[in-house]
């Protein structure tokens, strides 16, 4: 008699602690930032890290409403339910994604030293990423 591997979903309870974890982190370096006297860095890194930790739950809470369906793997890919399928197209894609980064940097170095403004240099390099991970997954989602 065979039995079947028991499915694994990231929890409730370690969802919350790394959420907990992300806004202690957030915390600490909006008050590294304030006793260093940069208050716009300090307000920057609070509302970026509050904003990533909001976009861990908005997308939580989407997957979980919808569930692990058996067309796409991202639902059981962000609830922590993915076959093998879903943990190599994940696995190829951020492959894909290192890949990639090798490129943009080399582009934005250059792009810098020809006078570039590094804060726009480094949101279009993190861009090209998002774009190249999305990108990839739903390629390689439909082909294999």
């Amino acid at each position: 008699m065979t039995t079947s591997e028991p499915k694994r979903s990231l929890s409730d309870g370690r969802f919350l602690v790394a959420c907990g974890c992300g806004l202690v982190a957030a915390g600490l370096l909006w008050l590294v930032f304030t006793i260093a006297d940069q208050p716009d860095t300090a307000a920057g890194a609070l509302v970026g890290g509050v904003t990533v930790i909001a976009l861990a739950v908005a997308v939580r809470w989407w997957a979980r409403r919808r569930g692990p369906s058996a067309d796409g793997g991202l639902g059981r890919t962000l609830l922590g339910t993915a076959d093998e399928r879903d943990k190599t197209i994940l696995t190829a894609s951020l492959a894909w994604v290192g890949l990639a980064a090798f490129l943009a940097n080399g582009i934005a170095l250059a792009a810098l030293a020809l006078g570039a403004d590094g804060a726009t240099v480094i949101g279009a390099v993190q861009a090209v990423l998002i774009a190249v991970l999305v990108g990839v997954f739903v390629l390689l989602s439909r082909r294999l």
